[in-house]
């Protein structure tokens, strides 16, 4: 995608990992690159976090016993209250556990001809041929709130309309964040849309919403309501934000490489296809943690109590991990990308998302011959979500 040019930077290597300075958020590649160079695990002053850029750095930090999720001062926990995305233990091996079997290998193949190629199918028949199509409104948003809707147990008909509350409650947890008045009001509109749902026993026992509500009571510790409406909004947005972003950098890779298209005539090429682009421009940048104790990692001492950010977008472009890691190769060897993270909190929804992605390749390779870019549409932003919001295709 493009990036803006950008000129050499004084500061410490380290200080260069900065969400606020505009040369990162336009390039962040070449300082990653930096830091890889100079060792695995950094300090920023600039981020006041450690940030971990090596592959195998990222990998075992990510696993660590004296690395936890749960943390009062994180954005989501600030933002949303206590949930049991964030939470460590038994709490949340409780709600894996119970949300497992809608995610799973076997039960995405068991409703992929049900619920996944339907959306796909009608989704890619609604786009105008020759016509200049905004990407994230026309496929990368449909997608994933009509699928996340249906997993949820949402009314099918409520998909746009979540979308557009959810924009505001999606930027405060990207970098930097959103702390304007109408992330606190879009977060009350679905809020209460959701306690609606609830307390009217109006959502399946059997959908990923009821599996979440018996989590919660099963659990360890008893979580009043506010903490279930905080679970199934940030569930909502785990599900469709970086969807959203996963699906844009895969359909502009569809435009941009050659003989895409061809490539993605059938399923297997399809996931192949999707996983390099997922290693080469991860939706999720990095994921932050905290040390819950004094430990060492990368041959750099972790004070307890920071924050550390795990850079999974440095880590799939190690060099000492993947052969020539800038370049897009599907059919690469190497395995390790560490797109959906690892440990304890690794995405769940791992197979479900390539699934999805690979679906939406092979509809518009039957469909289409060609795809292309239009001009100046294609600008990167974001670091939660990175991704190019605007950007445009002409299908033919």
């Amino acid at each position: 995608m493009t990036v803006q040019q950008t000129t050499p930077c004084e500061r410490p290597v380290a200080d260069r990992f900065d969400y606020h300075d505009p040369l990162f958020q336009a390039d962040p590649w070449q300082v990653y690159g930096a830091m890889r160079e100079a060792g695995p695990v950094h300090f920023s002053e600039a981020a006041n976090c450690y940030v971990v850029v090596g592959h195998d750095a990222v990998k075992e930090g990510l696993s660590h016993e004296a690395v936890v999720a749960d943390f009062p001062l994180r954005t989501s926990r600030r933002t949303f209250g206590r949930n049991l995305l964030d939470l460590d233990g038994a709490a949340h091996r409780a709600f894996r556990k119970h949300i497992a079997p809608l995610l799973g290998a076997r039960a995405v193949r068991s409703y992929l001809p049900t619920a996944i190629v339907p959306i796909v199918e009608e989704t890619v028949a609604a786009l105008e041929p020759g016509a200049a199509t905004p990407v994230v409104e026309h496929i990368s948003a449909v997608v994933p709130y009509r699928l996340m809707c249906g997993l949820m147990g949402l009314p099918a008909t409520d998909a746009r309309w979540l979308y557009e509350q959810m924009r505001p409650i999606a930027r405060t947890l990207d970098y930097p964040p959103d702390t304007s008045a109408d992330v606190q009001r879009a977060k009350a509109v679905v809020e209460a849309y959701l306690r609606g749902l609830v307390s009217q026993d109006a959502i399946p026992r059997d959908t990923m919403t009821g599996r979440i509500l018996d989590a919660l009571r099963d659990g360890p510790d008893p979580f009043d309501v506010a903490d279930v409406l905080a679970t199934l909004l940030l569930v909502l947005l785990a599900g469709t934000e970086t969807s959203i972003a996963g699906i844009t950098n895969t359909l502009h890779a569809l435009a941009v490489q050659p003989a895409a298209l061809e490539q993605c005539r059938t399923k297997d090429d399809a996931v192949r296809f999707v996983r390099e682009v997922l290693r080469l421009h991860p939706p999720v940048h990095s994921v932050l943690r905290f040390a819950e104790r004094d430990f060492s990692l990368g041959g750099t001492h972790i004070q307890r109590r920071y924050p550390i950010l795990f850079s999974l977008a440095s880590a799939n472009r190690d060099g000492t991990v993947f052969r020539h890691p800038d370049t897009f190769d599907p059919d690469r060897r190497e395995r390790g990308s560490l797109a959906f993270a690892t440990g304890p909190h690794a995405c769940p929804g791992m197979n479900l998302a390539e699934t999805e992605f690979a679906e939406i390749c092979v509809h518009l390779a039957r469909r289409f011959t060609s795809l292309t870019v239009v001009p100046g549409s294609d600008t990167e932003h974001g670091h939660s979500f990175r991704h190019a919001p605007d950007l445009s295709l002409v299908l033919s």
